[in-house]
């Protein structure tokens, strides 16, 4: 689980900003929105990021998503840009380096990992771990200008014999992280097996607002052999009041035409794949067709009949199961996306209130309902905002001094948390408009 997670010149983040699980002293629901790690160690389940449109809230989960994916993609060669943006509102930060930091838990074990870079390469990455009080440290990279390479220094806790440290260093280009390199490399089983498994299977990648769940939804119900996803499924649906009282997954194959040869070839897929389904002559085609249970009888019907809405809930509610039964970190943006505030909320709760894993749950939205619940605990709250240099600036809640006794959806409404946008006088001053033809 995420303890805290610090970044700074990263797209539209400028100084350095801290989203933390760490809870404050508030006892109100601590069961329900905390797991516990060890004793006297408890980290929350849970941030909901608001903001307005461009205030920096998508680019929050957009740090997360870049931290894994720096921790596990291997580079082509040392040539290869590592793909982010800098802060590039001022000339001063778009020519320094970007930093950051994330201290987790894996078990009841404590770990930091640092990195500092740019575009080009890594300045320098390292891992700690706590075995007491005191860090012990697992690998320290440093970047040598004059030789253009990377140094990297093994702590003698790590558990990594000398051959195994020349396989790690031999794959660690300067655009390459040293635990990337060491999902490459041939090494004996060490506690960097542990952290790189974390970064590379218990990071879900992030659910964009326009993200086909039909396809996810799919992909995970065509591997449910016990049928256990397909109930819990149907369950949720019924609890939030559709009237679906089945789901199933047909499947037929369809000859490849010339004209899905084509599709298939422009398609963002790996050659060997495409290649394989060309010469198979066929595709796997799969329909999801919902049964509707009615005073009138039962009824079947296709996706395509299906509302947005209930397609979205329907692969939240995957996300859900997963993050009910597995040690993940999920991130949704906009997560309000084609439902129902009823619904949203409904979602949250079955999470809080069923999670018994070291899961974490990370979303942005818009609907600030959520903020007029008295379910909702204040640090778990975060805002973004834009000062006037066009930074992000990440707040929490909690720590705006707002009493317990008022309403944070009223302070919100009334602009007091943060800025509300400015959106100007209703009417347009352009005569134009209005001439008659």
């Amino acid at each position: 689980m995420i303890a805290e997670f610090k970044f700074k010149n990263f797209f539209s983040i400028r100084d350095e900003q801290i989203l933390s699980f760490e809870p404050t002293t508030d006892t109100f629901e601590k069961d329900e929105y905390c797991y516990e790690i060890k004793e006297g160690v408890r980290l929350l389940k849970i941030a909901t990021i608001y903001g307005a449109n461009a205030s920096g809230k998508t680019n929050i989960l957009l740090a997360l998503s870049f931290f894994r994916d720096l921790m596990v993609d291997v580079p082509k060669d040392k040539t290869e840009e590592i793909e982010f943006t800098p802060f590039l509102l001022d000339e001063v930060s778009r020519n320094k380096n970007t930093e950051m930091s994330m201290t987790f838990y894996l078990g009841e074990e404590r770990y930091n990992l640092s990195v500092v870079l740019d575009k080009k390469r890594i300045y320098s990455e390292k891992l700690e771990f706590y075995p007491g009080t005191q860090p012990a440290t697992l690998y320290h990279r440093v970047y040598n200008p004059e030789g253009d390479i990377s140094e990297v220094k093994f702590g003698n806790k790590l558990g990594i014999g000398k051959k195994g440290h020349i396989a790690i260093v031999g794959n660690t280009i300067n655009n390459c992280s040293v635990l990337a390199a060491f999902g490459k490399s041939n090494v004996e089983s060490s506690r960097l097996n542990i952290v790189y498994n974390f970064f590379s299977g218990g990071f879900k990648d992030i659910l964009h607002p326009n993200f086909s769940l039909s396809s996810f939804s799919k992909k995970y119900l065509n591997a449910d052999s016990d049928g256990i996803l397909k109930r819990f499924l149907i369950n949720f649906l019924k609890a939030s009041d559709f009237n679906i009282s089945d789901i199933e997954l047909t499947e037929e194959e369809v000859v490849i035409t010339p004209e899905m040869e084509k599709m298939i070839q422009s398609a963002p897929i790996p050659e060997e794949a495409k290649k394989q389904m060309v010469q198979k002559g066929k595709v796997t085609d799969s329909e999801l067709i919902f049964s509707h249970t009615t005073d009138s009888g039962v009824f079947s019907l296709p996706e395509v009949m299906e509302s947005r809405g209930t397609i979205r809930l329907m692969g939240i509610a995957v996300l859900l199961k997963q993050l009910l039964i597995d040690q993940k970190i999920t991130l949704i943006d906009e997560v309000e996306t084609s439902l129902h505030y009823e619904l949203l909320s409904y979602f949250i709760k079955v999470y809080l209130a069923n999670s018994c894993t070291p899961s974490q749950l990370i979303i942005t939205t818009h609907d600030i309902n959520l903020l007029d619940e008295d379910f909702i605990r204040r640090d778990t709250i975060w805002f973004t905002d834009k000062d006037s240099s066009g930074e992000t600036i990440l707040t929490r809640l909690s720590s705006l001094g707002l009493h317990k006794n008022l309403s944070p959806y009223n302070a919100y409404r009334q602009g007091k948390l943060v800025k509300l946008p400015f959106l100007g006088s209703i009417y347009l001053k352009d005569d134009k408009l209005c001439e008659e033809e």
